[in-house]
Parts: C-alpha cells; sequence; structure tokens
C-alpha cells in the first residue's frame, strides 16, 4: 500500500539541511557518502526513545531508502522521485 510522501528540503536554525516529511517528522542531514548520497536521521534519534528512523537521498533529491520503523505510519519506498 503506497502512500503520497509530502517532503520538504529546508534549513535549520544553525545553517544545516533537514527534511521535513508530511508536516510531522523532522531528518537532520546525518552524513554524506562518497557516493553523494545523504543520510538524514531523525531529530528524535538523540532522545530517550532513540528512534532509528532514516532517510537516504541521492544528489538528485530521490529517495533510495526510507526505513520509518519507529512512526506510527510504516512507509518502505525505493526510487521515488521528489
Amino acid at each position: 500500500m503506497e502512500k503520497n510522501l509530502e517532503i520538504e528540503i529546508s534549513k535549520t536554525n544553525r545553517g544545516k539541511e533537514q527534511i521535513i516529511l508530511n508536516r510531522k517528522y523532522k531528518f537532520n542531514l546525518s552524513s554524506k557518502r562518497k557516493d553523494n548520497s545523504k543520510k538524514y536521521k531523525c531529530t528524535e534519534y538523540k532522545a530517550l526513545n532513540q528512534c532509528p528512523s532514516f532517510i537516504i537521498l541521492n544528489n538528485e533529491n530521490q529517495i533510495l531508502e526510507y526505513d520509518d520503523s519507529h512512526h506510527l505510519e510504516n512507509y518502505y519506498f525505493k526510487n521515488i522521485f521528489l
């Protein structure tokens, strides 16, 4: 079952990249890889519940991998265009 993901790419107050997903969840840029893909981790990963959710985008802002194992809606998509 596929659901539409509403993705906004913006900057944090400190100037780093972040993704806002469905106006609910925030993902901060965690690392850049050798293949120019970017890994974003949920903002709750440093909190007590240590959320394992993440998004990996390639350099064309296509979703390569999305794991939403902690949030209520479970989506898992590959190669979705923004």
